[in-house]
């Protein structure tokens, strides 16, 4: 297992710098005059190329790099070009409700999938499972962000249930916070809910033909009971590889549901600095995002060794 941990940790630092190479060439491709944007177009070239120079704009890229990844680990990443705030502390301000978003709906969306996908293949051949099914595939097809705005229609402005935006902080009220939360959680969790519930389907059906299932039964247990106590241990290894692959996906969502829902996390700043150009802060946020994806791949991946010793087996196998 420690070997497992070393090289994963090993995986997780590269893939951060090469994301952040990545990242930092490609905002620099993509062009576009800050120092315009600031001073607008009516400014004379002198007035530009002097702000270029107090932003740091005229150094070679090498030194711009340096210099942005070494704030990284100091945490300085400078100040907004435009707004003036501090980068850093913007990001920490915003991480939690953008955080809170992605993690709860993977455990909300975990949690249902589990248990929906094993009511489905335990009632498989009757019309129960096959509705079960049919709702997964309906929650697969419909858009996050469309489900966010049906929800903002009904449930928030005819039915005045919960707010249609905005946030209140957890450190002020759980309660509030929660209400808050509540649409955006129901809008990011449908469609995850759906890919869960239909590989804990699949991954069921393929173990309840096995042999260790037969044995549980031949020692006095039901089928049912064999299935829920043997069958959904085994099945939530390959459901770990789809919440890795979903991880992404998710914080795009979350990127686009705090617009809908008008939520003051990474999201909406991501929006405000793409608006303003403010090269810095994108790529800042990106790399943020980035690493938050690969640092929560990374804890899957040990999750997963957990689960699965035959990876753990593989390890030291390949040491031999």
């Amino acid at each position: 297992m420690i070997r497992l941990v070393v090289r994963k940790t090993a995986v997780l630092l590269a893939s951060a710098l090469a994301g952040s190479i990545v990242v930092f060439v490609l905002m620099r491709l993509l062009g576009g005059d800050v120092a315009t944007v600031i001073l607008g177009q009516g400014s004379t070239p002198e007035a530009r190329d002097a702000l270029r120079a107090e932003l740091g704009l005229d150094r070679s890229w090498p030194e711009q790099y340096a210099s942005w990844i070494g704030g990284l680990f100091r945490g300085d990443l400078g100040q907004s070009y435009a707004a003036g705030y501090d980068i850093f502390d913007e990001i920490v301000a915003r991480l939690g409700l953008t955080l809170s978003l992605a993690l709860i709906s993977l455990a909300v969306s975990l949690l249902l999938g589990v248990i929906a996908g094993t009511y489905s293949a335990l009632h498989s051949r009757d019309v129960r499972g096959g509705f079960v099914d049919v709702v997964a595939q309906l929650g697969i097809a419909i858009p996050p962000f469309w489900v966010g705005l049906l929800l903002i229609s009904f449930v928030a402005v005819q039915l005045g249930w919960l707010p249609s935006g905005g946030y209140i902080p957890w450190s002020e009220s759980v309660v509030g916070a929660l209400r808050t939360l509540a649409l955006p959680l129901v809008a990011l969790s449908i469609a995850l809910t759906g890919v869960f519930t239909r590989f804990v389907r699949s991954s069921m059906l393929d173990v309840l033909g096995e042999d260790y299932i037969r044995t549980a039964m031949a020692k006095g247990r039901t089928w049912r009971g064999a299935a829920i106590r043997h069958g959904v241990r085994n099945a939530a290894i390959p459901l770990v590889t789809v919440g890795t692959l979903q991880l992404g996906g998710l914080l795009a969502g979350t990127v686009v549901i705090e617009s809908v829902f008008t939520l003051p996390g990474l999201g909406r700043m991501l929006m405000s600095a793409v608006t303003g150009r403010e090269a810095i802060v994108v790529q800042s946020l990106a790399f943020v995002i980035i690493l938050v994806i690969l640092v929560l791949n990374f804890l899957l991946d040990i999750a997963y060794g957990l689960l699965d010793p035959r990876i753990t087996d593989a390890e030291g196998a390949a040491r031999a």
